[in-house]
């Protein structure tokens, strides 16, 4: 009987034990799903700031930059009916033919 007694104790340790490591391995599972997830998420976050950094910011500074010097150009465009050689510039007559080839090219498409 002193076997049986201990092989029953013996038997239930090792399915408690059983029991145990396999709660614990779900336990486990689960807590690195869960980090895996949060890296990913700080990654994501990480490759978005650095798309604004090297990406956005530069083109915004790019475009702030154009039109500064579109806004330039309109004002140098616009002195020009002031100017007493308005009607024999050499400026203005290169700017107003690259209009009308750009408007030509336009009509072909």
């Amino acid at each position: 009987m002193n076997v049986e007694l201990i092989s029953l104790i013996a038997n239930l340790l090792l399915s408690g034990g059983l029991i145990v490591t396999v709660v614990t391995l779900k336990s486990q599972r689960k807590k690195a799903a869960a980090e895996a997830k949060r890296v990913e998420l700080d990654n994501e976050e990480k490759t978005l700031d650095m798309q604004v950094k090297y990406i956005v910011e530069p083109l915004k500074r790019e475009i702030n930059g154009l039109r500064r010097d579109i806004k330039k150009l309109q004002k140098a465009l616009d002195c020009i009916s002031d100017c007493p050689h308005a009607l024999d510039c050499p400026v203005r007559n290169k700017l107003q033919s690259a209009a009308e080839g750009e408007q030509a090219v336009g009509d072909k498409e």
